[in-house]
């Protein structure tokens, strides 16, 4: 090769040297060939996830009292009840129920009749409960619901105060002002999601004006009370979360489908901006579904489940209403440059069994399919399973028409489906 070309190629690459190394600063493209639209940025690129689990009813009666207390020193232990859900629960990244008792003290209550707690009809359960629910890997749960001024008022405030000792996030009822008026966002792997819980029955029960901030409720489906609501909803949006799940208290307790009055309460809180909304109060399951609405003149999807039975409780199956079966929910946000979408849905049937030394939870489906490994199952539960299975899954697939398949091993119910976008 000529000197004079291998000095020309030199002076080349010295050129591109000196462009791309000035004072360590991003170097100006020679040539603008490209518009500013079609350069991706590292941040358009993210894609997040977050998966998501919800049960309904936790309840705590006198039956399981009676097996969690330790006479030697009058403690109480409800760890062992969540053994068999607990890799589930908290696998997830983020865990929800109802909480549908209150923590008011020993011999707070208005009835102290169970070693100083009290059930139905007035509710104070062992802060026990509280430990174990962490234990198991929970989150957060709405305390907004028919049982919440059980303990009036006092209770209600020890309540929230209990859960925030064991580290769990609650919504729906409020110690003071402030409290209610502030949104509860919380970042799950890069997602912000907002939470709201309220209830339409305080089973009789009425606040004084002074304290009617305490509760986030909607008696007798009271239109003025259903749009404070909606503006609770619209607001957790406006503060920035990227998707917003409801956890509402509703529906007649023992029917097996969402009556008008749900209905209306979902299409309110859905035009609203509510991307996932979770029922609890009849006590058995009803309906999932997807519902298409409308805001702001477009449509938006959202996922519907009307009532996740009870998660645990003393309550048994009579005449064919499934009183112990219950269901975890599993559905995963995706955050990406598309927007917001649910991407994975799965639900878990679940019952609760009863034996000598405790009342507890096991999947439904894995434990009909493997019954040697629930050994905690009486003759009695074992024929509960067996007789309520199928009644199960057609009630939890019933309205979707998404294909799904059971997976006998994980005891999950699998919807196969396409992302469904949340926020339009």
């Amino acid at each position: 090769m000529k000197k004079k070309e291998i000095f020309k190629i030199l002076c080349y690459w010295g050129i591109l040297l000196a462009v791309f190394s000035c004072s360590g600063k991003k170097s100006e493209p020679v040539q603008e060939t490209a518009d500013e639209d079609s350069l991706i940025s590292i941040e358009d690129t993210v894609v997040n996830y977050a998966t998501i689990v919800a049960v309904g009813d936790v309840m705590v009666h006198r039956w399981q009292m009676q097996r969690a207390y330790n006479a030697a020193d009058s403690s109480f232990d409800f760890t062992s009840s969540f053994k068999y859900v607990k890799p589930i629960i908290e696998d997830a990244d983020f865990a929800i129920g109802n909480l549908e008792t209150t923590f008011a003290g020993k011999n707070q209550g208005r009835t102290n009749a169970v070693y100083g707690y009290s059930c139905f009809p007035y509710f104070n359960a062992p802060e026990a409960m509280a430990v174990a629910l962490k234990h198991t890997g929970f989150d957060l749960f709405s305390t907004a619901n028919n049982h919440s001024l059980d303990t009036k008022i006092s209770g209600l405030c020890h309540t929230l105060d209990i859960l925030d000792s064991v580290g769990l996030y609650h919504v729906g009822t409020y110690r003071n002002l402030q409290e209610s008026d502030s949104s509860c966002i919380i970042p799950i792997n890069g997602i912000k999601v907002g939470f709201m819980g309220c209830t339409n029955s305080l089973n009789g029960n009425t606040l004084k004006s002074a304290d009617a901030f305490s509760i986030d409720e909607f008696r007798k489906q009271d239109s003025a009370k259903v749009a404070i609501l909606c503006e609770k909803i619209k607001k957790l949006k406006e503060d920035g979360a990227d998707a917003v799940i409801a956890i509402v208290h509703f529906g007649e307790e023992y029917q097996r489908k969402p009556n008008r009055r749900q209905k209306q309460t979902v299409k309110a809180f859905a035009e609203a901006g509510a991307d996932v909304i979770l029922g609890s109060h009849p006590h058995i399951l009803q309906n999932l579904e997807w519902g298409t609405h409308t805001k702001e003149g477009k449509e938006k999807n959202v996922l519907v489940a009307y009532s996740m039975g009870n998660f645990i409780s003393s309550q048994i199956q009579r005449d064919s209403i499934l009183k112990d079966v219950g269901a975890i929910l599993k559905f995963r946000i995706k955050k990406s440059r598309e927007g917001i979408a649910i991407d994975q849905l799965s639900v878990m049937p679940t019952y609760s069994y009863w034996n000598s030394h405790e009342i507890g939870v096991v999947p439904l489906i894995k434990a009909y399919h493997d019954l040697i490994s629930y050994p905690c199952l009486t003759q009695r539960g074992r024929r509960d399973i067996k007789n309520s299975k199928q009644q199960t899954i057609d009630v939890l697939t019933s309205t979707l028409k998404n294909q799904y398949e059971i997976d006998t091993v994980s005891g999950f119910i699998n919807f196969s489906q396409e992302p469904q976008h949340l926020a339009p």
